[in-house]
């Protein structure tokens, strides 16, 4: 079968958005020029909070002389009212229960109806649950195989001659119906290893008062598993909230930080802390502005930006120009139409596939016509041999310059080169992809992740990965990853955005859909296209291109559109 190839799919609203984030992050340098870290003490806006959201649920709560079945469906139906801190749902506990009971301490989405299954004793029941995911209480989504299922015990006791829940386990349950209107997706931010880029990390958190707080809080606890020592949080280990409150008066979020986060940082340090905030809250809609307090004293950042200090990139876009190949060489595919590259050497003789592009357009990779060897072109328009191995994945060249590569013979090795003279191989430990045959592995637009595809016996799987890296740029290892859970057959993927990934599974002659991943869950799938081979994706949903055999399409709405020959080959954007 012929293999795919697909990239990235763009970042609607980067631009806007990188935009806000240099305004914001300029305004708090210079709008908090001369902060002070004494003075006196504020105490009414610490104790304010924003206000829960417009739209709740208005479940019922116990119905007099409701018996224990009763009770336990009418809890199942009120947890999906977060008002009041699920107020409704604490009155069908007991009252020992009622004030120890934490909702959010972990939510199960579930499909379908759960069953709930009694006993003998009447007061004790088993919710059997279909799970969809597992959510913990800092916002990490887990999704779960399919047909996984969880039971949650429940046991009940009278209280005043009323039926009530005294026994159940912390957290919520909410099925995939409700889950979309009560939760919402949040990307809390972190820096590469170099401070250049913004790296999301996405969360989900339900829709309550509250909600700001427990951003921050997540944020303070650092990154989700997957990307520890992929990501660098300006806060030091530990950094916690003087209380769980993020006020928010008239825009303005005020994050009250414990004294010992400062603790011998630098006017840059708290630059970056002041970034990393602005970048997670100005994504809520009720915070345009941030301001960091130390025991409600706001927090000196200088008086001016630190000569150290850089506004993050936010969503790294590609440009417009793709690298491709036409009649066995290099062209540049932009417009429609191919480009003839100025000063790259002729690699007719080594039957070149499926390039890659840096997005400064001064490091160039392919492979050979069996994908057994890896070439790499750098700044002196040499071509390099850089690596050897069967079935080599389609090359990727992250923002430092590495080109990546992964071997497709279940030894898990993966290679990384140098953008150095002489194209130096290193390479990648990435234990977990032992015994796995990797058919994808593309970095990140940032270079702080990587997506990758394996296929273990006769199944594939989409995984999202962290990539540790040196202050420098250089790779060190892949992080073991989660799964993603694409609902079409796979054997290949690109990025399309921060987080958005665009997978599909190669054919030269069926129809083949692909689909959009969108790392908060969502996902859609791509109109059909016969003998799709190939997806390249620049800036935008609609800046999609699909290969055929014969034929090079752009997407248009949900449609594909052929375009004009000649026709080139193994189109893909920078990355």
């Amino acid at each position: 079968m012929a293999r795919t190839k697909v990239e990235p799919q763009g970042y609607p609203g980067t631009l806007l958005r990188t935009v806000v984030v240099l305004v914001l992050a300029l305004f708090a340098l210079t709008g908090c020029s001369s902060i002070p870290l004494s003075g006196p003490v504020g105490t009414s806006q610490a104790e304010q909070e924003e206000t829960a959201p417009t739209y709740t649920f208005n479940p019922p709560g116990p119905a007099p002389d409701a018996d224990p079945k009763a009770i336990v469906e009418g809890f199942l139906l009120a947890v999906t009212a977060t008002q009041d801190d699920y107020g409704i749902a604490r009155e069908f506990l007991a009252p020992s229960l009622a004030g120890e009971w934490q909702p959010v301490e972990r939510t199960v989405v579930y499909r379908n109806a759960p069953n709930i299954v009694g006993s003998p004793s009447e007061t004790e029941f088993v919710l059997q649950l279909e799970v969809a995911a597992v959510i913990d209480e800092s916002g990490i989504r887990q999704e779960s195989e399919a047909g996984a299922t969880e039971s949650i015990p429940v046991v009940l006791s009278e209280v005043d001659g009323q039926w009530r829940i005294s026994e159940i386990p912390d957290g919520t349950m909410i099925s995939t119906v409700d889950f979309p209107t009560v939760f919402t997706s949040h990307n809390l931010y972190f820096y590469d290893a170099t401070y250049t880029y913004a790296v999301p990390d996405v969360r989900w958190f339900a829709s309550r008062q509250g909600l700001s707080a427990a951003i921050v809080a997540a944020l303070l606890e650092g990154p989700a598993p997957f990307l520890n020592g992929a990501v660098i949080s300006a806060f030091p280990e530990g950094s916690t909230l003087v209380r769980r409150a993020v006020p928010v008066e008239s825009g303005a979020a005020t994050v009250d930080l414990s004294a010992d986060v400062l603790t011998g940082t630098t006017f840059l340090r708290r630059q970056q802390m002041q970034q990393q905030l602005e970048l997670t809250l100005g994504e809520l809609n009720t915070v345009s502005t941030v301001k960091m307090t130390v025991d409600q004293r706001e927090v000196d950042l200088g008086p001016t930006p630190d000569p150290g200090f850089q506004p993050a990139v936010v969503g790294p876009a590609v440009g417009s120009t793709q690298i491709a190949i036409l009649d066995d060489e290099l062209v540049f595919y932009e417009g429609s139409r191919p480009v003839e590259p100025e000063g790259l050497p002729s690699v007719a003789e080594f039957s070149p596939r499926d390039p890659a592009m840096s997005l400064d357009q001064e490091q160039f990779a392919f492979l050979s016509g069996q994908r057994n060897r890896l070439f790499v072109i750098g700044e002196d328009r040499q071509v390099q041999q850089a690596a050897t191995g069967t079935g080599l994945t389609p090359p990727s060249i992250d923002p430092f310059g590495w080109t990546w590569t992964a071997a497709g013979d279940q030894s898990g090795q993966v290679f990384a080169v140098a953008p150095d003279e002489n194209a130096t191989r290193i390479s990648i430990s990435a234990q977990w992809l032992s015994e796995r045959t990797v058919t994808e592995l593309r970095i990140s637009r940032e270079g702080a992740r990587a997506l990758i595809i394996a296929r273990s016996g006769d199944t594939s799987r989409v995984y999202l990965a962290g990539v540790v890296r040196d202050q420098n740029g250089q790779p060190r290892s892949i992080n073991t990853p989660v799964a993603l859970q694409p609902s079409v057959p796979v054997d290949s993927g690109v990025w399309a955005g921060e987080t958005t990934v665009i997978v599909m599974e190669a054919s030269d002659e069926a129809a083949v859909t692909a689909e959009i991943l969108n790392l908060n869950g969502a996902s859609q799938r791509m109109a059909p296209l016969d003998g799709m081979l190939e997806i390249s994706a620049g800036n935008g949903s609609q800046d999609v291109y699909a290969q055929t055999p014969r034929t090079l399409y752009i997407r248009v709405g949900n449609s594909w559109a052929p375009q004009s020959r000649p026709l080139v080959l193994d189109p893909s954007f920078p990355g």
